[in-house]
């Protein structure tokens, strides 16, 4: 009776459809299968459970390439709520890379920490699908949807070390906060769908561009300012960043080196396919409503993160604020949107230049915390400066792997870093925000100080008497993901033409 009242006919989802959710398809399948794998698997054979998790994100990053070629040009699917488009796939080989990186580093860090168990994979997978749902996402209903199954997986796991308190102050802290700013999400779209009548992007962009009322309707606004603290939330910028030091110093090593890029690649996808393409009003004067909010947000978390970085003695913590402050150079390249040209036609400079920062601050961000997972002692994380004293003396390739992550980090020539940076600062002169791209220059001079401080420390011999801290050895997967983000690291920086040119193919065919 319920399926004949239903005023849209149910039906199994045709095979376009399908085709158009293949890698989250993919992904789901190796999950439901892992907690399956979970129930008969032994404890001393846990270690399996990560081959087969590693091999369900090989298998969906495959798909995903092969959807590369096929999603050309892109379409919508299961009428209109989800895109099959090569920006979507796009941030979903970042997401993918980024979570066989974390489960290649996170057997021997469980093993040495007492906390192996089975969920914890199935977890990185949940949260992955979230996030890769979220970066194909064009209705605000998937959008919420997906950030919730992003959200609790990334809540269990933080707190997944089930016997320290601060982990699981850390994973309480999360909850919380992130149920607020869950709220401030829903009430957002909720005025969107009230003033506009639509949840799907597309219909929300037609109305914007249609009716001049509607594009300076305050409830409209509000709904869209809304939206974006929920979003800013997920990306760590500030103010609502207050989370971030503290989940990241109280979770699992292996679990904050995850959630520090994943979360942040998904939800700055999101946020480019809302803001920068529906929300631009077709190149009326709505776009200038929240464009001021956006950049206000940018420079308040350069600010905050950097100038908060260079009071920190743990190494998480900075890493946290150091977080905060690219979230808001990232932040530059949504502020400034589309460029328009002499010519008259528009640049997507600014979007290209925030999806090479994600590649880039992936690769690097992931290579920064992997030093410190691979080389947490028995029972505790690598989390002091004084336990990075004299690395270099003792892990001489794992010292120069940090240096290096931390001088892309900073922006210094030819990393990965230096080529974001220069790309989102680039995309505002273009677009005439020099004063948005001076406070992204000045703020990068001063992490300069914070990031050498530890890379000096690490070429310093341990004081006299000093207690000496047991690190372990890097095993085989360690070194793997260490070589793997030192060659990327270098390769965006030099190479850069590489990610450059498929982020422009990106947005060819992106889809709203």
């Amino acid at each position: 009776m319920l399926i004949a009242a239903s005023p849209v006919p149910l039906s199994f989802p045709g095979g376009r459809d399908l085709v158009g959710i293949l890698p989250e398809l993919v992904l789901g399948g190796a999950f439901l299968l892992l907690m399956l794998l979970d129930l008969v698997i032994p404890a001393s054979r846990r270690t399996w459970l990560a081959g087969f998790a590693l091999l369900g994100i090989a298998a969906a990053f495959g798909v995903t390439i092969w959807a590369w070629f096929d999603a050309n040009p892109g379409r919508l699917v299961y009428s209109g709520s989800f895109a099959y488009d090569r920006f979507a796939l796009f941030v979903d080989a970042i997401l993918l890379v980024s979570a066989g990186l974390v489960v290649m580093i996170s057997p021997n860090y469980l093993n040495r920490r007492g906390m192996h168990y089975g969920e914890y994979y199935a977890l990185i997978l949940a949260a992955t699908l979230g996030m890769m749902l979220l970066a194909g996402a064009t209705s605000l209903m998937v959008i919420f949807l997906a950030i919730e199954l992003l959200s609790l997986a990334l809540y269990v796991l933080s707190g997944f070390s089930r016997h320290e308190e601060r982990s699981q102050e850390a994973a309480l802290k999360y909850l919380l906060l992130g149920g607020f700013a869950s709220g401030f999400l829903l009430f957002g779209m909720a005025l969107i769908y009230g003033e506009t009548g639509h949840t799907q992007l597309a219909q929300i962009a037609a109305a914007i561009q249609g009716q001049t009322t509607i594009a300076v309707d305050p409830l409209l606004l509000a709904g869209v300012l809304l939206l974006f603290i929920g979003f800013a939330f997920k990306v760590s910028a500030a103010p609502f960043h207050s989370w971030t030091p503290d989940v990241y110093q109280g979770a699992p090593t292996s679990v904050t080196t995850f959630m520090s890029v994943t979360t942040k690649v998904a939800a700055f996808a999101a946020l480019v396919r809302v803001f920068t393409y529906t929300f631009d009003g077709g190149g009326t004067h709505f776009y200038q409503h929240w464009e001021p909010v956006v950049a206000l947000v940018a420079i308040t978390s350069m600010v905050v993160g950097n100038i908060a970085a260079l009071t920190q003695t743990s190494v998480k913590r900075m890493l946290a604020y150091s977080g905060i402050a690219q979230a808001g150079y990232i932040l530059i390249g949504v502020a400034v949107g589309p460029v328009l040209l002499p010519s008259g036609q528009t640049s997507p400079f600014g979007t290209i230049g925030v999806l090479y920062y994600l590649a880039a601050y992936a690769v690097t961000n992931i290579g920064a915390f992997a030093v410190i997972t691979v080389m947490a002692g028995r029972g505790e994380d690598l989390d002091s400066y004084d336990g990075l004293r004299g690395l270099a003396h003792r892990r001489p390739f794992v010292a120069a792997s940090m240096a290096l992550f931390l001088f892309s980090l900073g922006g210094f020539p030819p990393t990965a870093g230096f080529f974001g940076k220069f790309l989102v600062f680039t995309a505002a002169i273009n677009a005439g925000q020099v004063p948005l791209a001076l406070w992204g220059i000045a703020t990068s001079a001063v992490s300069a100080f914070y990031y050498l401080r530890v890379g000096l420390l690490m070429y310093q011999r341990p004081a006299v008497g000093a207690e000496e801290y047991r690190w372990s050895r890097t095993g085989f997967s360690g070194s793997a993901v260490l070589v793997a983000t030192t060659a990327g690291t270098l390769i965006l920086g030099v190479m850069i033409v590489l990610v450059y040119t498929a982020a422009t193919a990106s947005l060819k065919g992106l889809i709203v």
